[in-house]
């Protein structure tokens, strides 16, 4: 037997330190435990392994291992709460949620609600090209990189992300995709699911408990490789991580509002760094921070063209409800020009 530091899983600040607790051998950092804490049983994370047990008394030992996570996530989460403020348990508990029941057979949520992708990978431009052969060049070097990729929308970032996922898949590593919000998560899936099928695993607040733990399961296990969520995605428990994507890294909604109030933005770079993998920032209009400290890739214009022209209609000074006849389709010369209209 040996002795390990554990920090046990609650969110009273008077608490946030290590306690020792005696561990079968084998267990390592990042093992999940549960442990007798005063007059309940908690779970916690053990940090560190052969450590020497307090004097004159004796250390309980751990009741049960209940799964091991990537030592680089307990890394991440400490760095977290020094970080951002919080406690160890509180930022340990995003990488080591509590596990729910599991449920009966019922379809992946990767199998619904998805729009349909395209299962080959498109022909790339030359400024796709050459971004993409800087991200593979840094995955193969394995020493991290941060690099925003900018560039309008529909200048083809989606597909550099598909085939930086490939690249990292070829290598036996995993990559995590993130989206700033739910509402894009179908679309995004149904195009990762059209290339890569059920090696395709979903994280975010929407999926039930039961939903949540059999993704995490299949990412732990290696059935799923590639992650596809919103914010908490970042602390997937994929292994051997090589790439991460942030894609429209601009939006506010990658800032958690609770305790620990993190930045998945800034979490995702330091994670890259921690694993040795390219974090990828897309956006067509990025952060000045990105702006200024990034290596860039520029993709440039849209792939299919400008944009079709806007023009803004001041509905106080037109008559006619609820549109007036400028903004109607039939207006005179709006659709032999392809003119798009704003009206507010």
């Amino acid at each position: 037997m040996a002795f390990a530091s554990v920090y046990p899983l609650v969110t009273a600040r008077a608490l946030a330190r290590e306690f020792t607790y005696e561990v079968p051998e084998g267990v390592g950092p990042g093992a999940v435990v549960e442990v007798r804490f005063g007059n309940a049983r908690r779970r916690g994370v053990v940090t560190e392994v052969g450590v020497a047990p307090p004097k004159g008394i004796d250390a309980a030992p751990v009741e049960r291992v209940v799964e091991e996570l990537p030592p680089a996530l307990v890394e991440l989460a400490l760095w977290m709460a020094a970080y951002y403020g919080s406690t160890p348990g509180r930022a340990l508990a995003l990488v080591a949620p509590l596990k729910r029941k599991a449920r009966g057979e019922r379809p992946r949520p990767a199998d619904r609600d998805v729009l349909a992708g395209e299962p080959e990978p498109a022909e790339l431009s030359g400024s796709q090209r050459a971004a993409l052969e800087r991200i593979v060049g840094a995955l193969a070097a394995g020493s991290g990189a941060n690099v925003l990729l900018h560039g309008a929308t529909g200048s083809g970032k989606t597909e550099v992300y598909l085939q930086a996922c490939a690249a990292a898949l070829e290598r036996g590593r995993g990559a995590i995709v993130l989206v700033p919000e739910i509402a894009l998560t179908p679309q995004t899936v149904g195009r990762f699911t059209a290339r890569f099928g059920e090696r395709i695993a979903i994280l975010h607040s929407a999926l039930s408990d039961a939903e949540r733990r059999d993704e995490r399961e299949r990412i732990a296990r290696g059935d799923a490789r590639i992650v596809v969520g919103a914010r908490s995605a970042v602390f997937a428990p994929v292994a051997e991580l090589g790439v991460i994507c942030v894609d429209e890294e601009h939006d506010s909604s990658y800032k958690q509002e609770s305790d620990p109030r993190y930045d998945a933005r800034t979490v995702a770079a330091k994670r890259a760094a921690l694993e040795g993998a390219v974090a990828v920032f897309g956006s067509a209009t990025p952060r000045p921070e990105s702006w200024g400290t990034l290596e860039r890739l520029e993709l440039g214009g849209r792939l299919a063209g400008p944009l079709p022209p806007v023009r803004i209609v001041d509905l106080r000074r037109e008559a006619g409800y609820p549109l007036p006849p400028r903004c109607l389709p039939s207006s005179a010369g709006s659709q032999s020009t392809g003119e798009r209209r704003s009206c507010s």
